[in-house]
C-alpha cells in the first residue's frame, strides 16, 4: 500500500489549472523579445504540461522587470541573490501550517513503512537551457556522479544500499534502504533541490567517460588531466565553475566573473503565479563582489536594491540613520533564531579540573545566572531580541515556557553562592577565583572565529565582563574563519559558541545533535561506532582497540538514542512530540549550553518600491539565506 501525502490546496490548484490553458500563460517582454527574434521558442513549448503554481505569500501579483543590484562578500554560492541551493523551487514545499504540497514534482507518495518515496515528475519541464528535466537527472546525479559528490549532498538517503528506480521517464522511486520519515521534510528544503538529488545529466554526459567515449580527449582539449579532472570541474557547485551549466532556479548565469556575477531570468521556469504569469517577476540579478567594510557601505548609500545576508544588528544605527539617503527600508522580519549566541561549555575537557567544573549542573548554572540577557539584548540588539535560555524555538509545537525561562535571569548573588559553594572561594588580588590544584587563576577561553560579526563579539566581550564580575578570569580567542581546528577533535577547548538560527523542522529531524549543545567529537565518534554495531555493519573485531573517541555519559548516552529515536518520527505525531518533549525537557533541565539571547529579527533591507517582502516564515528555513526561496515573487511596483 502507498500512503500519499497531499496538500489541502491541490484541489484549488487542479481547479486553477484546469482554468489557466497554456494560451492564457503569459511571459516576460524580456522573454517574449527572444521569442520574436528566434533566440526561444514560444512559452508554451518551454513550460511543463502542468506548471507549478504559486501563490506569492504576501499576497501580491507582480509586473514584469527590472534588474535586482546585491553585493556579495566573495565568489561562493551563498550570497544574497546569488546559487545557493535556495534561490530555487526544491521538489516539494512546506506551507505556513505544515502543509506538504508539490512543486517541482507533479505529485508523492510514501510507502507505509517509509522506505520508498515515489516521485512523479511534470512532464515537459525543462532546464534552463531547454533540456528535458526526466528521472534519468535523478539517476545520473546518485549513481553517476557518487565519485565526484560532497557525500553530504547524499544524506537523503539512508544506508549505502539506497538507490532511485527509474519506472520511466517521469517517475523515480527513492529506495531509502531502511525507513526513513524525514525523506518528506528532505524534500522541502536545500536537501529535495537539484544541489542534492538531481543534476543535469543531458549536459554533463559529453564530459563522463561512461558517456563519451570520447571524454578523455575532451579533457585533454580543455587543459585538463582525464575525464574524472574534467567531469568534476564542470559539475562542481561550489563554487560553480562552468556558469553555462543549467539550472532549475530562477535566474541562469549569464556573466561571470572574479567580481561580479551576472544573472538573467531562467526562460523554461516551470512556476507560475495565480494569475498565469511565469516567475520570475525580475529580468536579471547583478552580484558584486567587495570586501565586507565596501559591501556594507553600499548599503548605507542605497546602492543595494536588497540585502539581507550580510547585515547586522550591530549597525541597525547606522542603516537608519541612511534611511531616508540612500531610498531604502529597514524591515524587520519575524525570528526564527533560538539563539543568537549560545555557549557550548565543554563537557569532556582533557583538563581534570575544567571537565569536573563544566560536568557540574551549579556551575552550568552560575554561568548561566551571571549573564545580564537584558542588558545585552539592549545593547548590541536595540532591544529587538528575547532574553532566553538556549532551546527549542518558542514557535515549535511541543516549545514549553519554563524552558526559556530555566536559569535565565541576571542574579550574581545566586551566581557566586554557587562557585562558593563548589570551593571556588579563593581569590587573588584582582578578585579573580583560584585553581583547587594549582591556585592558578580560574580562566575560561571563549572560542570564535575571526571576521565574526560584530555583535558576536559585543556579546562575548559583555560575557566576559559578567563572569569575571562573579570571579572567573576570560579569555577570547579569535581563530581563522574555516581554519582547522585540532583541539576540537582532540577537546582541548574550553567554550564553544554557536548561532542557531533554526526552525522547528531543523532543530528537531534535520538537524545534528552536536550542534543541539554536545559539541563532543569523542562521544560522536563512540556512538555512531556503536550504532553500527547494533546495526550489524560493524562487529566488536572491527575495533581491536575499543571503540574509537569516548564513551559520554550514561545520561547522555540516553538522550542521544531519544534525539535518534525522534529523527525517526513522523513530522508533527505524538510519538514525535512525546520524544521532542523529553528530549529537549532534559536538555533544558540539565543546561547543557548557555543561552544569551534569541529571535532577533532578521534585517531585511530593502527599495521601498519592492513587493512580496515576506512577513511570515516557514518553519523550513535554516538560516537568513534560505530567504532567496521566495526571490521569484519579489518585484518593482510600478
Amino acid at each position: 500500500m502507498i500512503r500519499t501525502f497531499k496538500a489541502v490546496t491541490a484541489v484549488a490548484i487542479l481547479s486553477l489549472l484546469a482554468s489557466l490553458a497554456l494560451g492564457q500563460y503569459s511571459e516576460s517582454p524580456y522573454d517574449a523579445a527572444k521569442v520574436a527574434a528566434g533566440e526561444l521558442p514560444a512559452l508554451a513549448e518551454r513550460l511543463p504540461d502542468q506548471p507549478s503554481v504559486v501563490s506569492p505569500q504576501e499576497g501580491e501579483i507582480g509586473v514584469y522587470g527590472g534588474q535586482f543590484n546585491v553585493f556579495a562578500d566573495a565568489i561562493h554560492p551563498w550570497n544574497d541573490l546569488t546559487e545557493e541551493p535556495a534561490r530555487g523551487p526544491f521538489l516539494l514545499n512546506m506551507t505556513l501550517d505544515n502543509t506538504f504540497e508539490p512543486d517541482l514534482a507533479l505529485n508523492y507518495s510514501f510507502s507505509d513503512d517509509f522506505t520508498e518515496f515515489t516521485l512523479n515528475l511534470r512532464p515537459g519541464m525543462k532546464w534552463s537551457n531547454g533540456d528535458p528535466f526526466t528521472s534519468e537527472d535523478f539517476r545520473f546525479k546518485r549513481e553517476d556522479m557518487r565519485d565526484f559528490d560532497k557525500a553530504w549532498t547524499q544524506e537523503q538517503f539512508g544506508t549505502t544500499t539506497g538507490y532511485p528506480e527509474i519506472v520511466d521517464d517521469y517517475t523515480v522511486v527513492l529506495h531509502l534502504g531502511e525507513p526513513i520519515p524525514a525523506t518528506l521534510l528532505n524534500m522541502v528544503h536545500w536537501k529535495g533541490g537539484e544541489w542534492s538529488l538531481f543534476h543535469p545529466s543531458k549536459y554533463l554526459k559529453k564530459w563522463h567517460g561512461d558517456h563519451n567515449e570520447n571524454a578523455d580527449a575532451l579533457a585533454v582539449e580543455e587543459g585538463f588531466i582525464n575525464w574524472q579532472e574534467a567531469f568534476g570541474w564542470h559539475s562542481e557547485f561550489n563554487p560553480l565553475n562552468d556558469w553555462q551549466k543549467p539550472t532549475t532556479q530562477y535566474w541562469m548565469p549569464l556573466e561571470f566573473s572574479t567580481t561580479a556575477r551576472l544573472y538573467e531570468r531562467n526562460p523554461y521556469m516551470a512556476q507560475v503565479d495565480t494569475a498565469g504569469q511565469q516567475l520570475p517577476y525580475v529580468d536579471r540579478v547583478l552580484s558584486q563582489v567587495v570586501d565586507p567594510e565596501t559591501a556594507q557601505l553600499k548599503i548605507i548609500t542605497g546602492e543595494a536594491d536588497l540585502a539581507w545576508g550580510r547585515v547586522s544588528f550591530a549597525n541597525y544605527s547606522l542603516y537608519k540613520e541612511n534611511e531616508a539617503s540612500g531610498n531604502y527600508e529597514v524591515n524587520l522580519l519575524p525570528s526564527f533564531q533560538s539563539g543568537a549566541i549560545v555557549y557550548h561549555p565543554n563537557l569532556d575537557h582533557p583538563d581534570p579540573v575544567k571537565r569536573d567544573l563544566f560536568q557540574n549542573l551549579d556551575f552550568r548554572r552560575a554561568l548561566s545566572v551571571a549573564l545580564d540577557r537584558q542588558e545585552m539584548n539592549e545593547i548590541v540588539y536595540s532591544g529587538f531580541g528575547v532574553p532566553l535560555q538556549h532551546t527549542v524555538v518558542r514557535t515549535s509545537s511541543f516549545y514549553q515556557p519554563k524552558w526559556g525561562q530555566n536559569a535565565a535571569e541576571f542574579d550574581p548573588d545566586q551566581a557566586n553562592a554557587l562557585l562558593d559553594g563548589l570551593g571556588l572561594t579563593e581569590k587573588n588580588a584582582a578578585g579573580i577565583r583560584l585553581r583547587p590544584d594549582d591556585g592558578k587563576p580560574l580562566q575560561i577561553i571563549i572560542e570564535m572565529e575571526n571576521g565574526a560579526p560584530a555583535d558576536q563579539l559585543q556579546i562575548h566581550e559583555l560575557t566576559a565582563d559578567y563572569w569575571r564580575s562573579v570571579g572567573i578570569e576570560v579569555l577570547i580567542r579569535g581563530l581563522g574563519a574555516g581554519a582547522s581546528r585540532p583541539e576540537y577533535e582532540t577537546m582541548e577547548w574550553d567554550v564553544w559558541i554557536s548561532q542557531q538560527n533554526r526552525g522547528e523542522m531543523y532543530v528537531t529531524l534535520l538537524d545534528d545533535v552536536e550542534l543541539q549543545g554536545f559539541r563532543h567529537w569523542g562521544w560522536t565518534q563512540w556512538v555512531r561506532a556503536n550504532e553500527e554495531i547494533e546495526q550489524g555493519y560493524k562487529t566488536a573485531a572491527d575495533f581491536p582497540d575499543g571503540l574509537p573517541g569516548a564513551e559520554p555519559p550514561p545520561e547522555v548516552f540516553h538522550m542521544y538514542r531519544v534525539y535518534k529515536d525522534l529523527q525517526d518520527t513522523v513530522f508533527g505525531s505524538p510519538e514525535y512530540r512525546l520524544l521532542a518533549t523529553e528530549y529537549f525537557g532534559k536538555f533544558n533541565d540539565n543546561l547543557y549550553t548557555i543561552g544569551t539571547v534569541a529571535e532577533n529579527p532578521i534585517l531585511f533591507i530593502a527599495r521601498p518600491d519592492v513587493g512580496n517582502i515576506p512577513t511570515q516564515l516557514p518553519p523550513w528555513l535554516e538560516g537568513a539565506l534560505d530567504l532567496n526561496h521566495f526571490s521569484g515573487t519579489w518585484f518593482y511596483r510600478q
